[in-house]
């Protein structure tokens, strides 16, 4: 097992569970109606908001917080937020990089809903 994945998952495991999310990402793009497609990826592209945009917040707050408690300069921290995670002690670190994966996903979720709707517009359009 590798450490730092959450749960006990293996390098395998996580690789298998992206591939899936690509092949169902890439079967939904390949559904026959226009409309349901346009549908689905501005519901893809709402919740990668939502939910990526709470963990953004949060994830920066508690950047902060663990900044300030280990005494390191705020200055210039949310320009640069990525580079700030060097300086965390192995507490901080468990507190805020979830925070940060879930929001980098949610952006991930967000793309691929923007890319769903552009897929359907250019299908529609091209298709007469």
């Amino acid at each position: 097992m590798r450490p730092g994945l959450p749960g006990g998952c293996t390098l395998a495991m996580l690789e298998a569970a992206i591939a899936c999310a690509v092949l169902a990402y890439l079967l939904l793009l390949a559904l026959p109606g226009i409309e349901l497609a346009v549908l689905l990826g501005t519901a893809l592209t709402l919740a990668g908001l939502v939910g990526g945009g709470a963990a953004g917040i949060v994830y920066h707050l508690e950047l902060r917080r663990a900044l300030v408690r280990l005494g390191a300069s705020t200055r210039g921290w949310l320009l640069s937020p990525v580079s700030r995670h060097a300086g965390l002690d192995e507490r901080a670190r468990r507190r805020v990089l979830p925070w940060f994966r879930v929001g980098a996903a949610g952006f991930f979720v967000c793309l691929a809903g923007i890319g769903m709707v552009v897929v359907a517009l250019l299908r529609a359009t091209l298709s007469g």
